[in-house]
């Protein structure tokens, strides 16, 4: 992997989508560890904080129908980006499963309008989905949750238009950062 080049000084928001268990996470962490002072922003625990105050009084069934979630996301993407120091490469990795094309829209709308966006999904076919979800020792209560989510992720076809997708079926972990890292520095070189 050549880590030479340089991500956006503006700022650099890399957003990586997948199915619930389709390795997000995992690439995210060994992004983060290729790009010397990336840092990641995990929306899930914007929407824990919220859940604690809204789920009593405005109940949802998933926190991202919560305007608060999607409008304190993007400020904190904003937060941090700016909070970055100048001298390193201001790249925040958020690996998130997003499926409404319209929170999306509100999400990147309210971005800074300097900073990159780079939109990856992760594809993986249902077999090795279901294999990575029982495997995983980090969250095993989410399996039911993640195995359930899997066609509703497949069926938001937006996602497909509006995200560079990796097919990750066959790939290691270390496979599908290159090919991300690949895809960013195509997007590096087209800017």
């Amino acid at each position: 992997m050549d880590t030479d080049r340089e991500p956006s000084r503006r700022g650099h928001v890399v957003w990586i989508n997948g199915a619930f268990g389709a390795g997000k996470t995992t690439v995210a962490r060994r992004l983060a560890q290729a790009v010397p002072g990336a840092v990641i922003v995990d929306p899930e625990e914007v929407g824990s904080i919220l859940r604690q105050a809204l789920q009593p009084v405005s109940p949802v069934h998933d926190f991202q129908e919560w305007a608060a979630w999607r409008e304190l996301v993007a400020a904190t993407l904003n937060a941090v980006v700016h909070q970055l120091p100048e001298t390193g490469p201001r790249m925040v990795i958020v690996p998130q499963t997003i499926t409404d094309e319209a929170y999306w829209s509100q999400i990147t709308a309210s971005l800074d309008p300097e900073f990159q966006v780079t939109a990856i999904a992760l594809h993986v076919d249902r077999d090795e989905h279901r294999r990575r979800v029982l495997e995983d020792t980090d969250e095993p209560g989410a399996l039911r949750w993640r195995l359930g989510k899997f066609e509703h992720f497949r069926e938001a076809t937006w996602v497909r238009a509006a995200f560079t997708g990796i097919e990750t079926s066959a790939l290691t972990p270390a496979e599908v950062v290159d090919k991300l890292y690949a895809a960013l520095g195509s997007e590096q070189a087209s800017s």
